[in-house]
């Protein structure tokens, strides 16, 4: 027979507690359960809460907050960056992304410091960020018109 406890208390200098650990099959089985359940999945290491409908990961480390900025510099005639295409700011010509997101969501991209709509003002697709127009050269006074994106998002609450 389980036993319950209706009151619990982690007294004042406890060191850390159990949480249940399930295989990532033994969490897809799990048909009902309460908001804010936690649980710690053994396949994916990963402590995971019960929100709504299904468990979702909580962040194992700092690093994975890690958000990173990639610069690239317009020339008023390329419209497709990332993946080896277009020109950096320090004028190479190996434009590739620091990381490669899965989609559109997974980055925000400004130009000259203006947010750029996914879908209206690019698509992205294998690694490469394509404008609907070219983004402007540099203005030769301000290093205008730089296109910052910023990526990892998809890391934030993983």
């Amino acid at each position: 027979m389980g036993r319950s406890v209706k009151t619990f208390d982690i007294a004042q200098g406890t060191q850390s507690i159990s949480i249940p650990t399930r295989s990532s099959n033994d969490v897809a089985a799990i048909q009902s359960t309460v908001d804010g359940q936690f649980l710690f999945n053994s396949t994916t290491n990963k402590l995971q809460v019960y929100i709504g409908s299904q468990f979702y990961n909580i962040s194992t480390s700092a690093a994975d907050k890690t958000i990173i900025i990639d610069k690239f510099q317009g020339d008023g005639t390329t419209t497709v960056f990332g993946a080896g295409a277009g020109n950096t700011l320090d004028q190479s010509t190996a434009a590739t992304l620091s990381v490669v997101p899965t989609d559109a969501t997974d980055m925000v991209i400004f130009v000259g410091g203006i947010y750029q709509t996914p879908a209206t003002n690019y698509t992205y697709s294998g690694g490469q960020i394509t404008f609907g127009s070219a983004p402007p050269a540099n203005d030769g006074a301000t290093n205008g018109h730089i296109i910052t994106v910023i990526h990892n998002l998809h890391k934030l609450g993983e």
